[in-house]
């Protein structure tokens, strides 16, 4: 009975051993500037889970005065910060080659309008090559919610309402495509191909990114 008990036990802990082995993972801990010189940093830490889903943590900052403009009215700025940063909280990523893209909810932030909004954040490891540097780029959404329904104009009863199609890109064979309509839900890591991503351009930086598929 011991020898069995001991034999189930060795099993599980293989088992989970090999779960924690094949998970995708990407961290870092990256400070970059543009050409205005104002330092931006990164700091991420993201798995998948065994359950499905991802967990991990994001921190974004970035020194540069930021403005809010009125695009309804004069385009005037009617908001300014002194820089940002935020943290969110992700349950999202998906690991392409030496890509990965991380989606998350802000969670805290100095802009008060950003907490609550989906982040999608995909970050580059490019090894330990001095010539191309790790790279990384992001974007902030809001959710939004379709209340208008397809159809075409110029016919009263359009036969084609509630049907869905596959839209993809005739020129790329790679393209998976999506149906259409699209489903309403937030931001994330499905929300755009991972290649379409790109790195923002870094005048200099430091740090790592590391990721592993």
């Amino acid at each position: 009975m011991k020898s069995m008990k001991l034999a189930v036990l060795t099993l599980s802990l293989l088992t989970l051993s090999a779960t924690a082995a094949s998970a995708q993972s990407a961290s870092g801990n990256w400070q970059f500037t543009f050409t205005d010189s104002f330092l931006k940093t990164s700091n991420f830490d993201a798995a998948t889970q065994a359950t499905g889903g991802a967990a991990g943590t994001v921190f974004l900052s970035d020194e540069q005065p930021i403005y809010f403009q009125d695009v309804d009215g004069t385009g005037e700025p009617t908001d300014k910060y002194n820089g940002f940063s935020l943290k969110a909280d992700v349950d999202g990523l998906v690991v392409v080659k030496n890509r990965a893209v991380m989606s998350a909810t802000i969670r805290d932030a100095t802009i008060p309008s950003l907490i609550g909004q989906r982040l999608l954040l995909t970050a580059e490891d490019n090894g330990d090559n001095t010539r191309i540097l790790d790279g990384l780029t992001w974007g902030t959404y809001k959710f939004v919610e379709r209340t208008w329904t397809p159809s075409d104009a110029e016919l009263k009863e359009d036969p084609g309402v509630g049907l869905t199609w596959w839209a993809t890109d005739y020129e790329r064979k790679d393209d998976r495509g999506y149906q259409m309509p699209i489903k309403e839900q937030p931001a994330n890591t499905n929300t755009f191909p991972v290649a379409t991503y790109a790195n923002v351009d870094v005048q200099r930086a430091s740090g790592d990114i590391v990721v592993k598929p």
